[in-house]
């Protein structure tokens, strides 16, 4: 959407629009009153001459920066392809992967926690807890170095 720029008096002037009329009336008696290099009778005259030339110069810029900054961002109306096809492929997402689904059901699978206590040589002493409806039981396992001997001991605690 391109912006209109902003008008100076010597632009009013060249108006054809009559709803710049009583405006080009203003303008025109200003342009003949405050005139660079005009000897006016007024001792204020250069100071104003000097603001309404400073004044246009400040509608250029901001008509410079309307058309430069503005209206190229106010022109984007949408996203490139790539952004669609980015937007298009994380929303077809709508489930998990055969390995995340491994992942939890081997987590949750887990009803205890277990940890090693003690390793000598010959033995490796491991304790775990498990819970059953409120019910813990404190196991001791017991195995041999070659992993042929397992003895286990159960603490039920209610």
């Amino acid at each position: 959407m391109a912006r209109a720029n902003k008008k100076k008096l010597s632009d009013i002037a060249n108006e054809s629009d009559a709803k710049y009329d009583k405006v080009k009336l203003q303008a025109a008696a200003i342009t003949e009153t405050f005139t660079e290099g005009d000897d006016g009778s007024g001792h204020n005259e250069e100071a104003l001459v000097y603001l309404k030339l400073k004044l246009e110069d400040i509608i250029d810029d901001i008509n410079v920066l309307a058309t430069d900054v503005v209206d190229p961002n106010t022109a984007k109306t949408g996203i490139t392809s790539t952004q669609a096809g980015h937007i298009t492929t994380n929303n077809a997402k709508t489930g998990i992967s055969s390995g995340q689904a491994s992942a939890i059901t081997a987590n949750t699978a887990k009803v205890g926690t277990e940890t090693t206590l003690s390793t000598t040589e010959k033995l490796t002493l491991r304790a775990t807890v498990t819970e059953n409806r409120g019910t813990y039981t404190l196991r001791f396992t017991m195995v041999t170095a070659d992993g042929k001997t397992t003895k286990t001991a159960d603490v039920i605690m209610r």
